[in-house]
């Protein structure tokens, strides 16, 4: 509404005229005259404003003008009979006599006040900005160091670490107060912290046991303390599990997926960029490197994540574990519901069922494609339709 009063002044920059005196017509000196200064004084219509206001409705109109008014953004300058006009001046002149709708002086007197706010809000946000990308960096190696000690079957609480991780996880794009970013960042940190600790201590005792082993032989992947069972695993798997697909071959960037843009995979599994640093993805390599940390956090086995790729391929398994983070229990659209039984909540992700365990899950659908009854399409249209059919029924509060 502001963009739109300033469009019906005649020049691109405002400034405070100086006023005439009411004899000689004059500066005065003061910047006001017997009539007071006209020259910031817009009269528009309520329809040639709401039309430039893109068609705003009458009443949302008079709103965002109430608004700006009580705000002292303008200042109402009302005739006598209501209507917004203007006068020339008796000498014939452009500027007006008189002139009756929206004064525009307040923005010119404050815009000192109005860049100082605005320096400090730049400044705000370029801290904001730092803590974000803070968060991002701490959250990846928090990912790695989990991921390699439930890999690995290292000794430890990796399965405590892990879910204190995904406690953790809340999309930055929700949180509002910079107060909050903090205590993020401070709680990420202890947990990073720890977690490396851990992991330093079992790589000492690893090394302490090579040196002291006569044949030399590396013992410490031999699994006599497993690590928890992250989800159910098939009569087959044993052995040792691979290292983390975390950091994946950058070579596929600019490689579309099945024919699907990676844009549209973004729009299907949003969440996966809680687990980029930044951030952001804005490359096949990017988002890889997101769905290999997120495939360890959310409790998916090296096992399970072995066959995957082999069922499915290795870019479409990455996007698989995305589409399972977007519809877990952990996705940021997860919310609990009554349930079919008094007394037992549900959880639903844009009202379908939440997936409670991912690697089961995984483990199903790799079967499927083993069988040639998986597409991947259906999976990321169905994620982008039941979000806007959400988004919709929350507009209209029937959700």
């Amino acid at each position: 509404m502001l963009n739109a009063l300033l469009s019906f002044h005649p020049e691109t920059a405002l400034s405070l005229p100086k006023a005439r005196t009411a004899t000689t017509g004059a500066d005065d000196g003061t910047g006001q005259g017997p009539s007071g200064s006209c020259d910031l004084v817009v009269f528009p219509s309520n329809r040639q404003l709401s039309q430039r206001a893109h068609g705003m409705a009458p009443k949302t109109l008079w709103r965002h003008l109430t608004a700006l008014v009580e705000s002292g953004l303008i200042i109402r300058r009302d005739s006598p009979n209501g209507k917004r006009y203007a006068r020339k001046d008796a000498c014939g002149q452009e500027r007006f006599s008189d002139a009756f709708g929206f004064d525009l002086s307040p923005l010119v007197a404050r815009a000192a006040e109005f860049e100082g706010l605005a320096e400090e809000l730049r400044a705000a946000q370029k801290r904001r900005a730092l803590i974000k990308e803070r968060i991002s960096l701490m959250r990846r190696d928090v990912s790695k160091t989990v991921a390699l000690g439930l890999d690995e079957g290292l000794p430890g609480d990796w399965e405590g670490y892990r879910q204190r991780a995904m406690a953790l996880m809340t999309p930055l794009r929700r949180i509002r107060d910079d107060r909050d970013l903090e205590t993020l960042a401070t709680a990420l940190a202890a947990l990073r912290a720890e977690a490396a600790k851990a992991l330093e201590s079992q790589v000492n005792v690893q090394d302490m046991s090579s040196n002291a082993s006569q044949s030399g032989r590396h013992q410490s992947n031999s699994y006599t303390q497993p690590h928890p069972v992250l989800e159910p695993a098939s009569k087959e798997e044993g052995g040792d599990g691979e290292a983390s697909m975390g950091s994946v071959n950058a070579a596929t960037d600019g490689v579309e997926t099945g024919g699907y843009p990676l844009g549209m995979v973004i729009e299907a599994c949003p969440d996966v960029r809680d687990y980029a640093p930044g951030g952001k993805i804005k490359t096949w390599g990017d988002f890889l490197a997101a769905a290999g940390a997120v495939r360890p956090m959310i409790g998916i086995s090296p096992h399970a994540w072995r066959e995957a790729q082999a069922a499915l391929g290795q870019v479409e398994a990455h996007v698989v574990v995305a589409t399972i983070l977007q519809r877990s229990i952990h996705s940021s659209e997860a919310e609990t519901v009554p349930g079919p039984v008094a007394g037992s909540p549900a959880v639903v992700v844009n009202g379908s069922p939440a997936i409670q365990s991912a690697g089961g899950y995984l483990r199903a659908l790799t079967e499927k494609a083993r069988a040639g009854e998986f597409a991947l399409g259906p999976v990321l249209m169905a994620l982008i339709g039941q979000r806007l059919k959400a988004k919709r029924a929350r507009a209209a509060g029937t959700l």
